[in-house]
């Protein structure tokens, strides 16, 4: 039930997130990008927050992403839980597919309204970095908290993946390089990809084990 009520309110976001990215940036998007920035388009706050937020859009980087789910990929398959290290992986290549094709399909340019703080070379819908931080974060967390028993710790991982998420994507804002509906739209879009992934294979596990005590 939660996921048949889920799975149309992400679509619905993500329409809105592609009206919003069509054309000049609206109000939304300038409001949000111009949140942390002062009258002369500097970032606010010390030099250090910079370097901070620099840091932390490094964890939503596609290869350190990829190299962290290929590495929980091989522990599960070395410990014979072939299932989850293959939804991982399923996760992780989807993820990259569905953002960098999106990206090339709308090709947004990236926001001019302040100076970026760090250089980007791909177009900006959706953000890629939030997108595969949610999908390799709060995919990771699912799949590793399916195996827990204790409910609180379970839902403590997930919510820590889905935070670790939304700051690497208010990053992308804070440096520039992001309008806020780009980043909208990346963790909405991989919300919704590991959500089908999960529950295809939570329903294919269902079934196996339904079939193997017959």
């Amino acid at each position: 039930m939660l996921y048949r009520l889920g799975y149309p309110i992400l679509l619905l976001g993500i329409m809105l997130c592609i009206w919003l990215s069509i054309g000049h940036a609206g109000s939304f998007d300038q409001t949000g990008l111009l949140l942390f920035r002062d009258e002369q388009g500097h970032l606010l706050g010390p030099e250090w927050v910079s370097v901070i937020t620099r840091d932390i859009t490094a964890l939503g980087s596609n290869w350190i992403l990829l190299f962290g789910m290929a590495v929980m990929s091989l522990v599960f398959t070395l410990r014979r839980h072939y299932l989850q290290a293959i939804e991982l992986l399923v996760m992780a290549l989807g993820g990259v597919f569905f953002s960098m094709g999106a990206k090339y399909l709308f090709e947004r340019p990236r926001p001019d309204l302040v100076p970026h703080l760090i250089e980007v070379y791909t177009p900006s819908f959706p953000s890629g970095h939030a997108t595969m931080s949610m999908v390799c974060f709060l995919g990771g967390a699912l799949v590793i908290s399916k195996m827990w028993s204790e409910r609180s710790a379970r839902r403590t991982l997930v919510a820590a993946a889905v935070l670790s998420s939304l700051m690497v994507g208010i990053s992308r804002v804070m440096l520039g390089v992001h309008w806020p509906s780009d980043v909208l739209a990346g963790w909405l879009l991989g919300i919704l990809w590991v959500l089908l992934v999960h529950q295809y294979c939570s329903h294919y596990r269902l079934n196996s084990t339904g079939l193997s005590s017959c």
